[in-house]
């Protein structure tokens, strides 16, 4: 069914428009324009009409997530990343039941949805023990309502936990399922090689070429650390990027996650191939990987999205202002990386990294947008609206979120999820994993 969507206020390209509108039909916007004209124009259209103490902005879009991070909050912090991963991630991981990672998948994505996010890169990896748990994670994703694209690991380092790992007849045979089983929900399946130290130089190049074959992206952790540079250029005699690109993978087809430390010759090269990137500022300081540069990247025409990866705090304006910040840090210059272009990569940029018709307030895009309060504390009406949800506003600020022009998050709604059942099973699934429930037992 049709019907029309007016804003006295919204976010179109990053830039701040009074009375604007556009109509739904299905799940996608079909036409864009000034609210009174198109009004005018559709006057046989229900309408849905904001007033002037809400913002209209398009749902953000999360290029990169873990979801089942969120159970490390809080007692995992302050490590080094090798026994963050250790005596963390792969200690309390493997050990989800795919009822548990139900709940785990729907609290994070709730979460999502309240903080203005309406498409998520889930990038899973419990999948050496076939399909029952990325199949839980799917329901969860179906049943709140946010867009999903699984980036589904391939992984068979020794080195990984058994849940991990799968040998390549393994992947490439459930990822093919998987693909077909999900297309008609609208769910996008993507291989995803791990890393040059999860993943064989033959799964990488086995699961980059379904990618084409499926014609998606293929999604991969690349230099997200400075020693995994070392481990490559002492086992290849190449960094990174340039050992990829020997596998013949790269190519616009490849989004590359992370790709903190490369040479600047890897930079040009990742632009002349056409690859993709995800950044994740957020997760970037809490792990102590480092500071990409994006403002080489851009300046070079490399596509940017941003992502929430360990999922700290899911919230994609967080993410927008690290990713700000942090250039601005990096190159003593307060005008490097704007608000619009921080704004941007949360946004339409990071849509097209990721291959999502979403993003923007924009003909043929899936309507999926959120709604902001003008009338929070943390809303200045001085402020420019994108400069507001970057630099000052806080999660708390939007107060309904749309996917397909369906409503799937409000305020009520999000914290119905959050202080009821979602918090009861959350709190059974850590008392059998044995995390901390209080401060006193968290491990020093």
């Amino acid at each position: 069914m049709k019907r029309l969507v007016r804003a006295r206020h919204a976010i179109v390209g990053g830039e701040a428009v009074r009375d604007f509108a556009f109509v739904v039909d299905g799940e996608r916007i079909v036409c864009v324009g000034e609210g009174g004209a198109l009004a005018a124009a559709n006057p046989d259209l229900p309408c849905l009409d904001y007033g002037e103490d809400r913002l209209l902005a398009p749902g953000a879009v999360n290029g990169h997530s873990h979801c089942y991070q969120i159970l490390l909050r809080g007692w995992a912090d302050d490590w080094g990343f090798e026994r963050w991963r250790d005596d963390a991630l792969y200690r309390i991981i493997p050990q989800l039941e795919p009822e548990e990672l139900y709940w785990v998948a729907l609290a994070a994505f709730v979460e999502m949805l309240g903080n203005g996010i309406t498409t998520v890169v889930e990038f899973f990896y419990l999948n050496g023990a076939g399909t029952a748990r990325l199949e839980k994670l799917v329901e969860a994703a179906i049943d709140c309502g946010i867009r999903l694209v699984v980036a589904r690991a391939w992984m068979d380092a020794p080195q990984a936990p058994a849940l991990f790992r799968e040998d390549l007849a393994a992947a490439r045979r459930d990822t093919l399922a998987l693909a077909e089983e999900l297309r008609s929900a609208g769910v996008m399946v993507c291989p995803a090689p791990h890393s040059l130290h999860a993943a064989s130089p033959e799964m990488t190049r086995a699961a980059v070429d379904l990618a084409r074959e499926l014609g998606v992206p293929a999604h991969m952790h690349v230099a997200e650390a400075r020693y995994e540079v070392e481990q490559v250029r002492a086992r290849t005699g190449l960094t990174p990027i340039a050992f990829l690109d020997s596998l013949e993978v790269l190519g616009p087809h490849f989004v590359a996650v992370h790709a903190i430390w490369q040479t600047e010759e890897e930079k040009d090269l990742l632009a002349q191939r056409g690859a993709a990137l995800i950044h994740n500022p957020v997760t970037n300081q809490y792990l102590g990987d480092g500071i990409a540069d994006l403002a080489g990247l851009r300046r070079r025409g490399v596509r940017v999205g941003l992502g929430t990866d360990c999922d700290l705090r899911p919230c994609m304006y967080d993410e927008m202002r690290a990713a700000a910040f942090l250039q601005k840090t990096a190159t003593l210059d307060g005008a490097t990386l704007c608000a619009r272009e921080a704004w941007l990569m949360g946004t339409r940029e990071g849509a097209r990294a990721v291959g999502v018709e979403a993003g923007d307030f924009a003909e043929g895009c899936y309507a999926d947008w959120c709604v902001i309060d003008r009338t929070h504390p943390s809303f200045h009406p001085w402020s420019h609206p994108v400069n507001q949800l970057v630099y000052v506003s806080d999660p708390g600020i939007v107060v309904e979120t749309f996917v397909g022009a369906r409503k799937v998050s409000d305020r009520r709604r999000a914290q119905r999820y959050g202080n009821e059942r979602i918090g009861a099973e959350l709190r059974k699934v850590a008392q059998r994993l044995g995390l901390p429930l209080d401060h006193a037992a968290a491990p020093a």
